[in-house]
């Protein structure tokens, strides 16, 4: 697995304005999704590979506002605003709830198509749910907004809290989250890009109108909703391949309806072969995993395309388009050259 860069913007304020999708991707680390890990799974089964799990030390990374150090001693979580009982909880109190641990897929919203901005983990924490039920949302609520400790700020309407699997994550791969990752506790939603589910929480308000939050009021989707991709992972882009039969992988992740089906072409879009899905996990909050086995290569060089369609029977987007504002959309495209 190719290793992470870093490249720092300190603070992360003001340039957004003007460029946001080159700012935003200057304030991550990422890594390439690794072959390593689907061939992996492919090879030796699911339990090997725990559905090609991130290693915690090459998982994406983004700050906008910094990586606060935050003291698990001083730190609460405070539920408040439009409700009927307002709750605090410490951080061995959050520990103490009853546990809820599962896999789920995380990506950044400026991942370009086939990038490197996402990551697949094991994370343990508590269902947000039941917290805020007990907190009793009042009738004039219509958004909650999460803060962060670094200043860092989102919003959700009222009805996505719904949502029986969103949760609290305080383990990301076993351990305890490290502070990059948003120590001591962090906030997840499936079917939503990372930049709606800030780390570092310390408190939900809930408020009776719209909140727009840090990149939002910079232009950026303040739904959040991930776009359908389907990405080839191994072959790479621009490598020689020799034989006759070649297995290509890749990964396919949508929103919180799933993937239904994943296709390939291997003559830049002219014919389409649909794929074996061999790791399709429910519910749908973790990456597809599929393989296709390529006989008769033609000498020379070919472009292969992926393409994948949701849950509710919907074909990804074919139309190439950058990051911002919604996410990229288009068919992952790569070129081989085939000895």
């Amino acid at each position: 697995m190719e290793r992470r860069h870093f490249i720092s913007v300190a603070g992360g304020l003001g340039f957004g304005l003007l460029i946001p999708g080159v700012v935003y991707r200057y304030l991550m680390r990422g890594t390439n999704v690794g072959n390593a890990n689907i061939r992996a799974y492919l090879n030796d089964g699911p339990l090997a590979a725990l559905r090609a799990i991130t290693p915690t030390e090459d998982f994406y990374l983004t700050s906008s506002h910094g990586e606060p150090a935050v003291d698990e001693k001083k730190w609460s979580l405070t539920i408040d605003g439009l409700v009927r009982n307002p709750l605090r909880f410490s951080y061995d109190e959050i520990r103490a709830l009853p546990p809820y641990e599962t896999i789920l897929t995380l990506e950044c919203i400026s991942n370009s198509v086939g990038g490197r901005f996402i990551g697949n983990a094991r994370w343990t924490g508590t269902l947000l749910k039941p917290l805020i039920d007990r907190a009793g949302a009042l009738p004039a609520a219509k958004y909650a907004v999460f803060y962060a400790a670094e200043g860092y700020t989102t919003g959700h309407p009222i009805s996505r809290f719904d949502d029986s699997l969103n949760f609290l994550a305080y383990d990301i791969n076993g351990r305890p989250l490290p502070r990059q990752h948003g120590f001591p506790l962090r906030v997840l939603m499936p079917g939503r890009y990372g930049m709606k589910m800030p780390k570092w929480l310390t408190r939900i308000e809930f408020v009776d109108k719209e909140y727009l939050g840090f990149w939002e009021r910079q232009g950026w989707s303040n739904t959040g909703d991930r776009r359908t991709q389907g990405v080839i992972d191994d072959p790479r882009n621009l490598t020689r391949i020799t034989g006759g039969t070649f297995v290509v992988t890749g990964y396919a992740i949508g929103d919180t309806s799933g993937i239904s089906k994943v296709e390939i072409s291997t003559d830049g879009g002219s014919h389409w072969q649909e794929v074996e899905i061999f790791s399709n996990p429910h519910p749908s909050q973790v990456w597809a995993l599929w393989k296709f086995v390529w006989k008769n290569a033609p000498k020379g060089k070919q472009t292969l395309k992926a393409r994948a369609t949701d849950g509710r029977g919907k074909l990804q987007s074919s139309i190439d388009s950058g990051e911002w504002p919604d996410g990229a959309t288009g068919y992952h495209t790569i070129e081989v050259t085939v000895g």
